[in-house]
């Protein structure tokens, strides 16, 4: 059986997994760009897999985001407070774009591997949309930086006349839009029916780690909307780790996601470094279980 990848949205939440798998890969003496055939990413999950499906490994992914979180995430200036603003978004995603640009640059038939990147398309008859290696005049920065664009955290992107913001606003873990990517390939491509041909397992991050639900301190316009953000859309991801155990067996999915008692905002700078400490202890303590099982793929 092959291994397959899928990580979740959660904004700057993502050092978490990225230490994570910095603990994991150095375990396994190999990158998990190398380990993994197929990739799925949502939001700054999108900037993970993008980076490891390219050959970057997670302790490099590790370092990227923590010397470049404050200028991701750069709150937007203006005369105006941004509440009063039609459009209204916190910050500036010209630090993103020079970043995604850097480190991405092509168009997304650059990558040598499956990789699938959920975007919503805003103008549509259908608001799902998934960026790959076939969306080829489209660029790897571009496909990443629409996943990201979340709803009052950064504006929607435009290309032509079709608008697109975060894809975690259906798909904020990718684990089915991986799932049903793999098994689309396979049905098209006979080098992929072969290579899958014993089936797969699924390694998934779940960003945004498993809390307790609260009701919203504040219950105004913007309260219900960080509440919407910060909290439903990171679970959205629940019933789709539910259908993919079913669609493949509960044995063949490793759901990654450390059990906190307190909710951490996505934009939230200063617990970073206290996030990448509890995957860093979660990660000795699910060590032999998530070795075992990716080894069992090698």
């Amino acid at each position: 059986m092959k291994l397959v990848l899928s990580v979740s949205g959660g904004g700057a939440l993502g050092i978490g997994p990225l230490q994570f798998m910095r603990r994991l890969e150095e375990d396994l003496g190999a990158k998990l760009g190398d380990v993994c055939e197929a990739f799925a990413g949502t939001s700054t999950g999108s900037i993970i897999v993008s980076g490891l499906c390219a050959g970057m490994t997670a302790d490099a992914l590790y370092k990227v985001y923590e010397e470049n979180l404050p200028a991701i995430f750069k709150p937007r200036r203006g005369t105006i407070p941004p509440i009063l603003r039609p459009n209204y978004y916190r910050y500036d995603n010209t630090g993103l774009i020079k970043l995604l640009e850097r480190f991405f640059p092509g168009g997304m038939g650059k990558f040598k591997k499956p990789i699938f990147i959920p975007t919503t398309f805003m103008n549509g008859m259908s608001v799902e949309k998934v960026w790959d290696r076939s969306d080829r005049r489209v660029s790897r920065a571009f496909a990443i930086l629409s996943s990201c664009s979340a709803p009052t955290y950064f504006d929607t992107e435009n290309l032509g006349d079709n608008i697109f913001c975060d894809g975690g606003m259906w798909a904020n873990d990718p684990i089915m839009v991986l799932e049903s990517g793999v098994k689309r390939l396979c049905k098209r491509d006979e080098t992929y029916k072969e290579l899958f041909a014993d089936g797969f397992k699924i390694l998934t991050f779940n960003t945004g780690m498993i809390r307790p639900n609260r009701a919203p301190e504040k219950k105004s316009a913007v309260g219900w909307l960080s509440y919407i953000m910060d909290e439903w859309v990171a679970r959205t991801g629940n019933s789709n780790y539910f259908e993919a155990c079913a669609n493949i067996g509960v044995e063949n999915v490793f759901r990654c996601a450390p059990v906190v008692r307190k909710a951490y905002g996505m934009d939230d700078l200063k617990v970073t470094k206290e996030v990448a400490d509890i995957w860093d202890k979660y990660y000795d303590k699910v060590k032999k279980l998530v070795l075992d099982f990716v080894k069992s793929t090698m």
